[in-house]
């Protein structure tokens, strides 16, 4: 299972990389010179890609990539894969965000790469951002948990804990903490409640509902990956919790290589 991906790809060194993207980079601007900077992304895509080609390089569009743990899988598409080596993702918005820099780095984690950019074509000069990381498959294996302060004693609590474990022992830590969310659902849903509507309140009075993940009736489990702030953050929690009927949140925090799991309960 882990991570499987559409083609056989080459992981390369930055000094390689920066090869390659001498050239990726150069089309990207004589493209927009020419097109402009107002189509779709699937357009700058579809051009990027027959250019780059015409330049000598080896191009995959829309490379699938699918994250996979016992019946769970999900699919990802690389916008451009250059030489099986290079992740590129396309934009055409009105600037970069860390958004997108976190979608390139998920993706660099998934093939276990190093270097990869964005290029945006929206603006009016080309807008490029180089991603990389340091990290490789061995190290974001390596973690650390941290149980003291969990009340695992409900089997729900157990079977949510043991599905987490299974999921980073398969793919590591460091990946898009929704990938996370979706697969935790995915496995936990034979035995726990699900993403359902809780019912939220001020005063006593009733102000409406919003989803969350339940184990029961009375337990929510929240995800996050945060690495700041931590004790505002559960402040924050411990509010949400004070306006509902649950009696506990089951807390898991992807703190890079630590991972924290904590019971809030009402006090």
């Amino acid at each position: 299972m882990g991570v499987e991906c559409g083609i056989e790809v080459v992981p390369i060194d930055q000094e390689r990389f920066h090869e390659l993207d001498r050239t990726v980079t150069g089309v990207a601007f004589e493209l927009q010179n020419d097109l402009g900077r107002f189509f779709d992304e699937r357009i700058y895509q579809e051009e990027l890609s027959r250019r780059c080609s015409q330049a000598g390089l080896a191009v995959q569009r829309e490379v699938l990539v699918r994250a996979a743990h016992r019946d769970f899988s999900k699919e990802y598409f690389l916008d451009l894969l250059v030489e099986n080596s290079a992740i590129y993702e396309l934009k055409a918005v009105e600037a970069l965000n860390t958004k997108h820099q976190r979608q390139d780095l998920n993706y660099l984690h998934l093939l276990n790469f190093q270097h990869g950019k964005l290029v945006n074509f929206r603006p009016a000069s080309v807008e490029s951002r180089f991603v990389s990381t340091r990290l490789n498959d061995e190290k974001r294996r390596t973690f650390s948990l941290d149980e003291s302060a969990w009340d695992g004693s409900s089997r729900s609590s157990q079977i949510l804990r043991d599905a987490l474990v299974g999921l980073l022992g398969d793919w590591g830590c460091f990946l898009d903490s929704n990938l996370y969310r979706e697969a935790l659902l995915h496995l936990t849903a034979q035995h726990c409640l699900g993403l359902e509507a809780v019912e939220i309140a001020s005063s006593g009075n009733p102000i409406g509902s919003q989803k969350m993940c339940l184990l029961t009736p009375e337990q929510a489990w929240h995800l996050s990956a945060h690495h700041e702030q931590l004790e505002s953050y559960e402040i924050h929690m411990r509010r949400l919790l004070s306006h509902t009927t649950l009696k506990a949140i089951q807390w898991i925090n992807l703190n890079r290589q630590q991972v924290v799991l904590k019971t809030l309960s009402r006090k």
